[in-house]
């Protein structure tokens, strides 16, 4: 790799990891509820305790289940900061790299537009479902791009080709999601839904700052 090549992609990680901290300073502005701290903590704890057991079986990340179902139920800005901040305490227990800023963009990309297209996810099954089975795919997209970094060129045959070969791992995430959206999503819905209502939302039914998003 020459160091034009590396210097662009120095650039492109610059770029990532100012988009990231650009989105936690507005979070910051919108000064949060201590609840709201708490509950999005909750949320990468269980996101990662659904990540470890499976971390041995590549394709299978349950962290995206749980993730999708955050900002189905609390909104994509909680569902944004949940992805990112998943991938990063994840790696305090399998290993941190240049690919978990990746990871970063790729959860938070999920929880963000899940919450975006929260009312229509929560509504239709079947949309749900392609949702999560199209998000296998777009996670492995964004992710593979750190595996460029080690072709000794970039060319459109040697990219295809780290595409094609991560594509049965894109499929067996997809299917998870998938799978797991059509299995538990009533479960986790009402679990989550109680939590919000019971920290988030105000004794005379006002929404907090949370439920604006």
């Amino acid at each position: 790799m020459d160091y034009l090549t590396l210097g662009s992609w120095i650039v492109a990680f610059i770029v990532m990891i100012g988009v990231i901290l650009a989105f936690f300073r507005i979070f910051e502005k919108s000064k949060p509820r201590v609840e709201h701290l708490v509950l999005i903590a909750i949320l990468v704890a269980i996101s990662i305790l659904g990540s470890l057991p499976t971390a041995a079986i590549p394709g299978v990340q349950a962290a995206s289940f749980i993730i999708i179902m955050t900002g189905i139920v609390f909104g994509r800005e909680t569902g944004f900061i949940t992805g990112v901040l998943t991938p990063l305490v994840l790696g305090l227990f399998l290993g941190l790299g240049y690919w978990t800023i990746l990871q970063m963009i790729g959860w938070g990309l999920m929880g963000l537009t899940a919450g975006i297209f929260r009312v229509k996810l929560g509504e239709n099954s079947y949309i749900r479902a392609g949702f999560g089975f199209a998000w296998g795919f777009f996670y492995g997209w964004i992710t593979n791009i750190s595996m460029l970094l080690f072709l000794s060129s970039v060319t459109l045959t040697s990219v295809l080709g780290v595409y094609i070969a991560s594509a049965p791992f894109d499929l067996l995430h997809g299917v998870t999601n998938a799978v797991l959206l059509i299995l538990f999503f009533g479960l986790f819905e009402r679990i989550f839904k109680r939590i919000r209502d019971r920290y988030i939302n105000s004794p005379d039914g006002e929404a907090k700052s949370l439920n604006k998003q």
